[in-house]
């Protein structure tokens, strides 16, 4: 291992079990327009107002916004993205909408959530350290009956 791969990993990568617990959180900064008819929403982003972005503009034209527009399943996505469902209720509600297996419903939508993040359209509210030890310690009382042979109930 190089010293660059050291710096490179991410030590505070998610779990998969974390990431399914996340919270998808719309950016207020953006502007929504739906157009119902069409069943699409046109979400306008704010560009940046860096220095350089300022400085950048006065010689070439740059939108002071971007578009993105959705289609009818990203218009359902983005109304799932309300601050109060989660990644795993979204992926259930996708699958059952639109007729889907489970893994395939979770490819799918993280790969979708994943993009609006980068497009910083949405944000991902990570539960907080108390919720993890809780969830760890149902994890373990599962496991422990498991290995006994027991059925645990929650």
């Amino acid at each position: 291992m190089s010293l660059l791969d050291r710096f490179r990993k991410n030590k505070n990568q998610l779990t998969r079990e974390d990431s399914l617990n996340a919270i998808p959180v719309r950016n207020e900064s953006v502007e929504v327009e739906e157009d119902v008819d069409l069943a699409e929403t046109l979400i306008l982003i704010p560009r940046r107002d860096d220095w350089w972005v300022r400085i950048l503009s006065k010689v070439l034209f740059i939108p002071r916004h971007r578009k993105v527009t959705l289609d009818e399943i990203g218009t359902f996505v983005w109304n799932l993205c309300d601050g109060k469902n989660d990644v795993r209720k979204i992926i259930e509600d996708f699958a059952d909408k639109y007729k889907l297996g489970r893994k395939e419903a979770e490819l799918s939508m993280v790969t979708f959530l994943r993009q609006m993040a980068k497009k910083r359209l949405i944000g991902l509210a990570i539960g907080l350290p108390e919720q993890k030890e809780k969830s760890k310690s149902r994890r373990r009382r599962r496991s422990r009956g498991k290995k006994k042979g027991k059925k645990v109930r929650h």
